[in-house]
């Protein structure tokens, strides 16, 4: 799978690069990027999957800043700092299972991520579409750091990145950015959930596992700035 990835990235690229042949430089599709560095001010929606008893963050706004630099050829390197306000579940292990759910809370999530992206066009436009593939590692933290009544707490788990979308060029100096991005980190459950405290079950059998990896997306809408050379 993933030598077919490579594949398929390396063929778009030489494809989009022999395809400039044969243009005049006036009506050729394609366009240089003429800057090197862009700031990219975003907004949009975080969806976390759901871990098994549900108690970990889920959706909500999601708002931040990314910075990115050329490298060479196709290839870029960006860091991006973002905030998300997300639902979740409180749930006492202690009490029976029609009284467990206590209540729901909002999360302030901040993600922290650096990556490198990949342009199926190089360093240039077609058309001033510029479709992108990423990946990158970084970390998710509940910035309360507190665990609630069922000793359940976020914390700041490793997360990995991947993503795609496209650049397109409104203007010399800013355009659009429009990244589907998917935060790849591990859940982890208290000890609490696998005890026994009443007459019911536990929440979780004690041979459950106690940490889950989950695939959490974001649809991403920004603006990018930059200063051509």
């Amino acid at each position: 799978m993933k030598a077919l990835i490579l594949g398929t990235l390396m063929a778009a690229t030489a494809s989009s690069a022999a395809a400039q042949v044969g243009y005049p430089p006036d009506r050729s599709p394609y366009r240089d990027r003429d800057y090197n560095r862009d700031w990219t001010f975003f907004g949009g929606q975080f969806t976390a999957e759901r871990d098994p008893v549900g108690v970990a963050p889920t959706d909500g706004p999601m708002a931040g800043i990314r910075w990115q630099m050329h490298l060479t050829g196709p290839l870029y390197f960006g860091v991006r700092l973002a905030g998300a306000s997300a639902d979740r579940t409180i749930i006492d292990p202690a009490k029976n299972i029609e009284e467990r759910v206590v209540g729901t809370e909002k999360v302030p999530l901040m993600f922290v991520d650096a990556a490198l992206e990949m342009s199926l066009t190089g360093h240039k436009t077609w058309h001033g579409i510029a479709p992108f593939v990423n990946g990158g590692v970084g970390f998710v933290g509940d910035l309360r750091g507190a665990n609630d009544v069922g000793s359940y707490r976020f914390g700041i788990p490793f997360s990995m990145t991947l993503g795609t979308g496209l650049s397109w060029a409104v203007a010399r100096n800013w355009s659009l950015r429009f990244d589907w991005s998917h935060f790849i980190y591990r859940i982890s459950y208290p000890t609490t959930y696998y005890l026994k405290t009443t007459e019911d079950p536990p929440l979780l059998p004690a041979g459950a596992p106690r940490s889950f990896w989950r695939r959490n997306p974001a649809l991403l809408i920004g603006v990018s700035l930059y200063r051509p050379r």
